[in-house]
């Protein structure tokens, strides 16, 4: 008896929530689904030889046991597809919600095995959730239906209510971490120092065209500026949630900070801030417009399901950005440039060994994608990450294509300037391995 009183004051503390607010959340997650630049790519991940795959922490013991191929991981994709549409439309919406996140959970995994992961992981978390709330209530063919016969969903609840607060814990824990992170492995340092302008020079060593007509990196007190503004924010900004005025400070701040590393870093992360309408009011906004949500209808069941899976959502997200597993899937932290960033940065480069003994320089654009992922691909077969496996680099010297009369691929390591100034420049080079393509 007294358990049960306890259960029922600790669901009264639970505020409610609206049906639209939740309905809004998962149309703009399911669009975001059925978009996914990491989706569109799958398929050719998915075609990498399996002895280049590098496995992200949480996913190596069912990695060799996980069927990858381009024509499965394309099937899977319209699967999912479909069902975010259904998502989106709120048909079948429980259904719809469950094989979207079970196809998301599969396809966004492809692209994650080529040496480096990229966080995306929050819409197969927010799938997962919506699967579990009453997402469907409003805004959805499901609710239509259900008023044209006379049993209309609910325009709220605390199930709504939980929700959309799981949603905002697991958005608040992937700035916080970071922040953490920065601090506890760097310092103040990651402030004081050059380290923020390095960082800059990184991202613009990789992609020459991200260089701003703003150079922010000329003037040192911009740079510290940014660089504590930055640890600022994303330490405070769980803290910033708890009330209605400074939660609206803690998004557009968020937007603005997404905004600026867009600008200067060439980091889009639209598929991340899109999901910030899980933090507008949009029912008061509704009513405001003199639009209303109907009448009132007592909510039922669900709770319990968003309950436990949000708990174990929040303690996978919390596990994984204590430890600042950055390379990990399905939950990470999320990228926290904790390290101090110097002026130079690793590369690849490849020289092709030709019959008569002669040796050219491989155009890196013939072997490797530009971008983020070419890059970190780069990184790994360098052995940046975890040494240099000469099975991976065996295996990607076979898929490249080559003129008849190269016999072998030398693998080498070299440190490259990231000074725009002086870009390019080799300031060291060590070879790391002889690929025999006559085996």
């Amino acid at each position: 008896m007294y358990g049960d009183a306890s259960v029922r004051r600790l669901i009264s503390r639970i505020p409610e929530g609206s049906a639209i607010d939740l309905a809004v959340f998962r149309i703009v997650v399911a669009v975001l689904i059925a978009t996914s630049g990491s989706a569109a790519v799958a398929t050719t991940w998915a075609a990498m030889p399996v002895a280049t795959r590098v496995a992200p922490l949480g996913v190596g013991a069912i990695l060799p046991h996980l069927p990858i191929t381009p024509s499965l991981v394309g099937i899977v994709r319209v699967v999912m597809t479909l069902a975010a549409i259904g998502t989106a439309l709120g048909l079948f919406t429980r259904a719809s919600c469950v094989v979207m996140a079970l196809g998301t959970s599969y396809v966004l995994l492809v692209p994650q095995l080529g040496g480096a992961v990229f966080h995306d992981h929050h819409l197969l978390w927010f799938a997962t959730l919506l699967a579990a709330s009453p997402c469907g209530d409003s805004l959805s063919v499901d609710a239509w239906i259900a008023r044209r016969r006379g049993a209309p969903r609910p325009t709220r609840g605390r199930a709504h209510g939980a929700a959309i607060r799981v949603a905002w814990i697991l958005i608040a824990a992937i700035f916080f971490f970071p922040g953490v992170h920065k601090l506890s492995e760097s310092g103040l340092a990651w402030i004081t120092s050059d380290n923020l302008r390095n960082q800059l020079w990184w991202k613009w060593a990789q992609d020459p065209s991200l260089v701003p007509s703003l150079r922010i990196d000329r003037h040192p007190f911009v740079t510290h500026a940014c660089a504590a503004s930055t640890v600022l924010l994303e330490l405070s900004f769980p803290l910033l949630l708890l009330h209605r005025k400074t939660r609206a400070f803690a998004v557009v701040a968020a937007l603005a900070f997404h905004q600026a590393t867009a600008y200067f870093m060439g980091v889009h992360f639209e598929v991340l801030f899109a999901c910030y309408v899980v933090f507008v009011p949009w029912e008061s906004i509704a009513r405001r417009l003199g639009f209303t949500p109907g009448a009132d209808v007592p909510a039922t069941g669900s709770l319990a399901s968003v309950g436990i899976v949000g708990g174990l959502l929040v303690l996978g997200v919390v596990t994984a950005g204590a430890m600042g597993a950055t390379q990990a899937y399905p939950f990470a932290c999320y990228p926290s440039f904790q390290w101090m960033a110097g002026d130079t940065m690793p590369g690849l480069v490849l020289d092709a060994e030709h019959d008569d003994g002669t040796l050219s320089r491989l155009d890196r654009d013939s072997y490797l994608e530009p971008g983020p992922r070419g890059v970190a691909l780069e990184w790994r077969l360098a052995g940046v990450y975890d040494g240099v496996h000469r099975a991976r680099l065996d295996a990607f010297a076979r898929r490249i294509s080559l003129p008849g009369d190269v016999r072998a691929i030398r693998f080498s390591r070299v440190q490259r300037s990231v000074d725009p100034e002086r870009r390019d420049e080799e300031v060291s080079r060590r070879f790391l391995y002889r690929a025999d393509l006559r085996d």
